[in-house]
């Protein structure tokens, strides 16, 4: 059974996104991870999350990573652990559930 995080394979192509606006990222270097809403570089063997834009500095949307684990945990879950479900895989899940507040 995969676990919902260890999984290397979330970051996607950044289209429709902020980066869209920057033809300086076609070579890739700014990732996406779309289930938490983030944006990042590689750092060797670990990320590093931007807060904001490297290209024009503009503040890009806060990160949903505290909220996702809310809501798998609220499941009944611990993604270090368990499959998560698919919606959770992706940025499915912030269509499906309100913000915390």
């Amino acid at each position: 059974m995969s676990d919902g995080i260890n999984q290397t394979n979330f970051s996607v192509p950044v289209e429709g996104s902020h980066m869209d606006l920057h033809p300086q990222n076609a070579w890739g270097s700014v990732q996406y991870d779309a289930r938490f809403d983030e944006y990042w570089v590689d750092a060797g063997e670990a990320r590093q999350n931007l807060f904001y834009c490297p290209w024009c500095g503009e503040k890009l949307p806060p990160t949903q990573r505290d909220r996702w684990f809310d809501e798998v945990e609220a499941l009944g879950l611990d993604p270090h652990h368990n499959e998560v479900p698919e919606r959770f895989r992706s940025g499915a899940w912030r269509k499906a559930t309100r913000p915390v507040a």
